[in-house]
């Protein structure tokens, strides 16, 4: 059997609690009538952050493995400000996405796949806004720990920084490694209505990994999407944006295509700027 399949069969392994972990939580049905409040918010970000810690358990299967080698040190501070840049112009364009995503329609044949994903969305929907309503900035803080720190951390380290490398390895074939280990960390959420725009976001990642061969870029640009998601809430529900400005934990604001447009094509530009300068930088700082 090929060395590298080997790896995958031993990675397998070590990853069976986090298959787990994301099985229990697609079948556990929450109880959308239950008071949140009863519930102390900080406690219930920091533990469920920490579960994501069992995402770093496939390390053991390959820390003695040059070629998972993720160079956490080989960063640039300008390659850096050019990736948030990149990561947001890539939520605006993304949200057209978002908004067809979460508006599909299921044939007759697929109702109960349909039933059960609509039951699950709401389940999560209503538990997250219950979390990310802060009512002080230092729980506040906590949910950029919690939901942004963290997350970017482990599930980079796992999904681009294992399971990428692997399947490149294997597969000799980049752009395939990129685009099923992204679909694979879409997939594993459980959440179909957000799995189109997450699915495009795991493969920017997993290119901003491929193209540096830093694992840092890609978990720059995981916590920045969540931290900016997260903050826009934070400042919106404090009534920054006018008293009359409603958004939906889920939901993307209402951009006049022209903005889209516009964003598209500036995505684009800096698209290929950052490509050019990582690749560089990964020629210089990795020979």
């Amino acid at each position: 059997m090929n060395k590298h399949l080997n790896e995958l069969l031993y990675i397998s392994l070590w990853s069976i609690p986090i298959i787990l972990m994301f099985l229990s939580s697609a079948v556990i049905e929450v109880d959308t009538d239950i008071p949140f409040e009863i519930f102390d918010r900080k406690a219930m970000l920091l533990s469920n952050s920490l579960a994501l810690v069992l995402l770093g358990l496939p390390y053991f299967a390959i820390r003695y493995n040059k070629n998972y080698n993720m160079n956490f040190n080989k960063v640039s501070l300008v390659s850096l400000v050019f990736v948030f840049l990149l990561t947001f112009l890539f939520v605006i364009v993304d949200s057209p996405v978002v908004v067809w995503n979460k508006s599909i329609v299921f044939p007759e044949f697929l109702s109960s796949f349909e039933s059960w994903a609509k039951l699950k969305e709401s389940q999560l929907e209503k538990l997250t806004i219950y979390l990310v309503s802060f009512e002080s900035f230092s729980e506040y803080l906590i949910g950029v720990i919690a939901i942004a720190l963290i997350p970017g951390f482990f599930e980079e380290f796992l999904f681009r920084g294992i399971i990428q490398k692997n399947i490149n390895l294997i597969s000799k074939n980049h752009h395939l490694a990129i685009w099923l280990s992204a679909l694979i960390f879409s997939a594993i959420h459980m959440q179909f209505y957000g799995f189109f725009p997450r699915l495009f976001m795991g493969v920017l990642f997993g290119y901003l990994f491929y193209w540096s061969g830093s694992i840092f870029y890609a978990v720059a640009a995981h916590f920045f999407n969540n931290f900016f998601s997260l903050s826009i809430w934070y400042f919106a529900q404090l009534g920054f944006f006018g008293e009359e400005y409603l958004l939906g934990v889920n939901d993307p604001p209402d951009l006049p295509i022209g903005v889209i447009l516009l964003s598209l094509s500036l995505f684009l530009i800096t698209l290929y700027f950052v490509r050019k300068k990582l690749i560089n930088e990964r020629e210089i700082k990795l020979g």
